[in-house]
């Protein structure tokens, strides 16, 4: 496997040697002096080019970075097609065959005005027309968690509630992936909002979890992290009944928490019917 050094000297002499780029940054996790940096970190750069047609129409130039193993192009979906006539954002996401990974991001320079409202981390690499609209941003503000007003405090608690009938309903039924999708997606989005503005509570907002929670564990004790690891469900409907009832009431504690902290009401007589129904439905499978 190439070293952070090969492939950044890689990504830098092609922007170099080609007088049609004309500025690079890094963005993502290896911008982030916070974030987690090892063998599996993308490198996320993004080439300036005078025109972005010269680096779509033709995408054999990307192997000048190496073996690819696979590659996607999230702008040319199906359910959007990118005009490779216009001037727009084009995306590579390589990954290559000796396990090195670049989401390459190709800005014409005709819309780098846009690049001055980008508030994540990031380092220019080189800046050959010295733009003014790159600017290396080295904190993470814009991933810090956000406190809850009382309105997303009461729709949050509310959807949680609401969904957990989803998957009453999918577990009676023993409609399998019904009732994973609504545990394993809808719900558990909820469940981590409230988890995460309890972590706020306690380490400070200016703080963050990382993207899907991957640092989660940071800011967690050891037993508390085993206690959300203990509320996913196997394959076997009995579990995800159990684990569904774990999660409530993990929940509702947590839900407490903030609430007392913030001074928001919450519902707890429709927390308490909604359980009680719950119950009614676990019995009647």
């Amino acid at each position: 496997m190439r070293t952070e050094k090969e492939m950044l000297e890689l990504i830098m002499n092609k922007a170099i040697e080609d007088d049609r780029i004309r500025a690079v940054a890094m963005d993502g996790s290896r911008a982030n002096r916070n974030a987690v940096h090892d063998q599996y970190s993308d490198f996320d750069i993004v080439y300036y080019v005078r025109d972005v047609r010269e680096f779509t129409k033709d995408k054999s130039w990307i192997n000048y970075f190496g073996d690819i193993l696979i590659v996607q192009y999230p702008e040319d979906w199906y359910k959007h097609p990118y005009d490779y006539n216009s001037h727009d954002t084009f995306a590579y996401l390589i990954q290559f065959a000796d396990g090195n990974r670049i989401d390459l991001t190709i800005i014409d320079v005709r819309n780098i005005e846009g690049e001055k409202s980008n508030c994540e981390p990031r380092v220019i690499l080189l800046n050959k027309d010295g733009f003014e609209e790159l600017k290396p941003i080295d904190d993470e503000k814009a991933f810090y968690l956000k406190q809850p007003t009382s309105m997303e405090f009461y729709n949050t608690c509310n959807e949680f509630r609401w969904l957990s009938l989803y998957i009453a309903k999918g577990l009676c039924r023993e409609e399998f992936y019904y009732a994973r999708y609504a545990y394993d997606v809808l719900i558990m989005e909820m469940f981590m909002k409230m988890l995460n503005w309890s972590i706020g509570i306690e380490h400070g907002f200016d703080i963050t979890t990382g993207y899907l929670n991957e640092y989660l564990k940071r800011f967690i004790t050891a037993d508390e992290m085993k206690r959300v690891q203990g509320i996913f469900p196997n394959g076997d409907y009995e579990d995800m009944w159990d684990k569904l009832f774990l999660m409530y009431d993990y929940f509702h504690e947590l839900e407490a928490v903030v609430a007392k902290h913030f001074e928001f009401p919450y519902d707890r007589v429709e927390a308490r019917r909604v359980r009680e129904f719950l119950e009614e439905r676990r019995k009647l499978k």
